[in-house]
């Protein structure tokens, strides 16, 4: 453990006071239900906390950044920033995966690569360095990834996901024919056993198939059909 602990202190150049924090961040709650004897907690409050400090941290940095920006931009990159995937990518960056603390079970359906897993982590380490060493360095630490990742010159594909993109183009060809063309979204098939689920999704339009999508999870199977139906009505 103490090997892990150095580890991850060399990678994101900060030492802990208290590195009881740092390991809190990477034990995932799984480890306790399949070891109930164990004396530790998971990191599901310090991820609750690095969220919080992540949000305020990526706000003030675009709030300072582009003074032209009004609330709803903002707020877009805002999302488009700190969002489940994003938080995930940067975890991956770091390596985090490989010290998750999982239980067995977890290990087996490939927790250490599971995108909730990756982004919590992420959040759990920003909330552990803001216990340590105080806000500022902790939105330091995240604007030393977020700043990289800004958007200088947001365009609608920027900013907003393909269920939103896909919904605004609907909304202007209505404006234009006069219609009121509506997209639904239907869950065609679901495979596998929670947590392993694979949902399958279809958009249409007055009945006319769109777009296919699968994923994890509903909403990302949604999201990867709009993506589809986007490719296809260009």
């Amino acid at each position: 453990m103490n090997e892990s602990i150095d580890e991850i202190e060399n990678i994101i150049g900060i030492k802990f006071k208290h590195t009881e924090l740092l390991q809190k961040s990477i034990i995932h709650k799984s480890l306790l239900n399949e070891n109930s004897n164990l004396s530790l907690e998971s990191n599901e409050r310090l991820e609750f906390l690095g969220d919080s400090i992540i949000q305020t941290s990526v706000s003030d940095l675009l709030y300072k950044k582009h003074p032209d920006w009004n609330e709803g931009t903002l707020s877009q990159a805002r999302s488009k920033l700190v969002k489940q995937e994003s938080l995930a990518k940067l975890s991956i960056n770091l390596g985090l995966g490989k010290y998750l603390l999982i239980s067995n079970g977890e290990q087996e359906s490939g927790g250490r690569a599971k995108q909730s897993n990756l982004a919590n982590a992420f959040e759990a380490l920003v909330g552990a360095i803001f216990l340590d060493q105080g806000f500022h360095r902790a939105q330091s630490f995240v604007n030393s990834f977020m700043i990289p990742l800004d958007i200088e010159n947001p365009t609608t594909q920027d900013l907003l996901d393909p269920k939103s993109i896909l919904q605004i183009k609907i909304q202007k060809h209505n404006k234009s024919s006069n219609t009121g063309k509506q997209l639904k979204y239907t869950t065609t098939s679901i495979s596998g056993k929670s947590p392993q689920q694979i949902f399958t999704v279809e958009v249409k339009m007055e009945g006319k198939l769109l777009g296919t999508g699968i994923g994890s999870k509903k909403s990302e199977a949604e999201q990867n059909a709009a993506t589809e139906a986007l490719n296809t009505i260009r």
